[in-house]
């Protein structure tokens, strides 16, 4: 696996990798960003390739999305709670105060790193 842009094989810090499906065989999507020219990649790859550049690889996201599963200090992180957040804002239009609720997952690793995602 190397940067579509530049070429470099060894600069690359991976973000995510997600299968296909068992219908497109061995293929994964797989994001990333090279730190030579600082660009963001997304793109289809075979997993033997991911799992090659995964050996080499000097830099990894803190936290990396590897198909459903967060992944930190290489252990999937452990649904904690489920919660749901209240965003409040103040309108500049309106001069009232508007909040919209969100439903998250707590995610949380063996280290204690916390992670908030979307539901």
């Amino acid at each position: 696996m190397r940067c579509e842009l530049c070429g470099t094989e060894h600069q690359l810090t991976i973000h995510a990798i997600t299968a296909m499906g068992a219908a497109n065989g061995d293929l994964v999507t797989v994001a990333y960003t090279c730190n030579e020219c600082r660009r963001f990649h997304e793109h289809l790859s075979y997993a033997a390739d991911v799992a090659a550049a995964l050996r080499q690889v000097r830099w990894m996201a803190k936290v990396i999305m590897f198909g459903d599963d967060y992944i930190h200090c290489g252990f999937p992180m452990a649904e904690a709670e489920f919660e749901v957040e209240r965003l409040c804002y103040r309108s500049s239009t309106a001069g009232g105060l508007s909040t919209v609720s969100l439903p998250i997952r707590v995610l949380r690793c063996r280290c204690g790193f916390q992670l908030e995602v979307p539901e």
